[in-house]
């Protein structure tokens, strides 16, 4: 009997959650809801319900589900016990994560960093062909970073916890993490959302949603405020990136994450002018995710590849 697996990525505003046929790189069916971060009890039933249906799906189609994958920001412990999201998810605390979901569903189930995840996601189903060391960068709520090797995959997960608390200036956002002006803070959805409440764009745009949407089309039709708020983000992230290349020597950066599907008419400001680089006749290649919101829901799945 054909087998199937469960990917679920837990993201900053949504739970996304798929039955992958990792044979074939498809998702079957998707399910995707918004995140509970308060509730214990309500985050447990959410992801039942979504297991559950999908349960039910494998079953029309007579087939198997092999396990159950899931991505989660944080550090988790072998076996499956998530250690902190940093009050992102109040109750999520030494949560036992794996061990709640094999009791309710019956199902094996392996837990891993999310950022990991959506590297291995893209380093084996998205758009790395060709390219032996891949840096992905996930924009979105926060900044998860994976780095994958070609050589590493054979079972292992990429490199990446904590790279986006990397300082990039000392005199702008304080940091969840304690302290001021890391990457995570200046390009994520949360850094732009408050350097737009700090030059009160909602006040000046009061026609447009107040979201990084409104912000990235408003911006490309030439709002002043929105032109440089896009601005700081861009300088911020190419410095960033110069990092990361001196740090890794990736030969390919993806983006990825729901701020990187702006990024496109940035893409040719963050490739030119980098700076030296690790290596004489270094190259890099800059790019947007292809798989998207799927590389976390791939990325999951395949710790049971």
């Amino acid at each position: 009997m054909k087998k199937l697996v469960i990917g679920i990525d837990i993201g900053g505003t949504r739970t996304k959650i798929g039955l992958v046929d990792l044979e074939t790189g498809e998702v079957v069916e998707t399910i995707i809801f918004p995140t509970e971060i308060h509730n214990a009890r309500r985050f447990e039933q959410g992801i039942g319900d979504a297991i559950h249906d999908l349960k039910l799906k494998a079953d029309e189609m007579n087939v198997r589900i092999s396990g159950v994958g899931i991505g989660v920001s944080s550090f988790v412990f072998e076996d499956g016990t998530v250690d902190s999201t940093y009050g992102f998810m109040e109750f999520m605390e030494d949560y036992p994560l794996a061990k709640i979901i094999e009791k309710q569903h019956n199902l094996s189930c392996r837990i891993d960093n999310d950022a990991r995840l959506v590297a291995l996601g893209e380093a084996l189903y998205g758009e790395r062909r060709g390219f032996d060391r891949v840096l992905v960068l996930t924009l979105g709520t926060g900044l998860g970073i994976g780095f994958v090797v070609k050589q590493q995959l054979d079972g292992k997960l990429p490199y990446g916890h904590m790279g986006g608390h990397m300082t990039i200036t000392t005199n702008d956002f304080p940091c969840y993490c304690g302290k001021t002006g890391c990457l995570e803070s200046l390009v994520s959805a949360s850094g732009i959302i408050e350097a737009a409440k700090r030059g009160s764009w909602e006040e000046k745009n009061r026609e447009l949603p107040f979201n990084v949407e409104s912000i990235f089309k408003s911006a490309e039709a030439g709002n002043t405020l929105s032109v440089r708020i896009m601005d700081d983000f861009v300088s911020h992230l190419k410095t960033g990136i110069g990092n990361y290349i001196n740090l890794y020597a990736p030969d390919k950066i993806i983006l990825g994450g729901g701020v990187a599907k702006g990024l496109k008419p940035y893409l040719p400001r963050l490739q030119e002018d980098l700076l030296l680089g690790p290596f004489k006749r270094y190259e890099i290649q800059i790019g947007l995710s292809k798989l998207e919101e799927q590389a976390g829901i791939f990325g999951s799945a395949a710790q049971f590849k």
